[in-house]
């Protein structure tokens, strides 16, 4: 199980990034603006969107094993649902594999 949880999180860390570059090209704009991000989950044939504000994103990245995912995608054994919006579910990855390796991915220097 231990390699499919970091497959998963790795995946989701190179979307996160992927997400990041996007922001980084809204630089300047309002904390308000609707911008289109990628789905963040573990699954590596997703291509959907999700719409959240500058400021949403950003909440969701204070903590680096938080990521967001279009609700049907949230896979139960490696992360839990932290809050729902109409456009977004707010995932945490559990402790173990998945925490570890997102934290990894965010600070490589761990």
């Amino acid at each position: 199980m231990a390699g499919r949880e970091e497959r998963i999180a790795h995946n989701e860390a190179v979307t996160r990034e992927i997400n990041e570059g996007i922001e980084r090209g809204h630089e300047g704009a309002s904390r308000t603006e609707t911008i289109r991000m990628l789905c963040e989950c573990g699954n590596d044939h997703c291509d959907r969107v999700i719409a959240m504000s500058v400021a949403e994103f950003e909440e969701i990245r204070e903590d680096p094993r938080q990521f967001a995912v279009v609700p049907e995608h949230v896979i139960d054994e490696v992360e839990f649902m932290v809050r729902e919006t109409d456009r977004f579910t707010v995932v945490k990855k559990r402790e173990g594999t998945p925490a570890r390796v997102a934290e990894e991915e965010e600070d490589p220097n761990r």
